[in-house]
């Protein structure tokens, strides 16, 4: 792959993929911190966000550490779909 088109590819997917998994990861984080560690609403959601910047760091240094760039996509989707799976059964809950 030419040089310039991987940087690019690397750089959407520190983007756009790390906003993904931030957004994620701070719908899957809510109801962990409040059936887990028996939060209130408001401080889940705001621990949730604040958490969620972590993630979105680790994604653009995570972006830029892998081997290949489809592995960082499938990764990044990997780990959004565990997060919206979590989201979705904590909110069964």
């Amino acid at each position: 792959m030419n040089y310039r088109l991987n940087i690019t590819f690397r750089s959407l997917a520190a983007i756009l993929g790390g906003y993904a998994l931030a957004v994620a990861s701070s719908f899957a984080l809510v109801p962990i911190f409040m059936y887990v560690f028996g939060c209130f609403k408001a401080d889940a959601v705001y621990l949730g966000t604040i958490f969620s910047y972590v993630f979105y760091f680790s994604c653009v240094i995570f972006s830029f550490n892998r081997a290949s760039v489809l592995l960082v996509w499938r990764d990044i989707t990997l780990i959004c779909l565990v997060f919206y799976l979590i989201h979705y059964i904590g909110t069964i809950l």
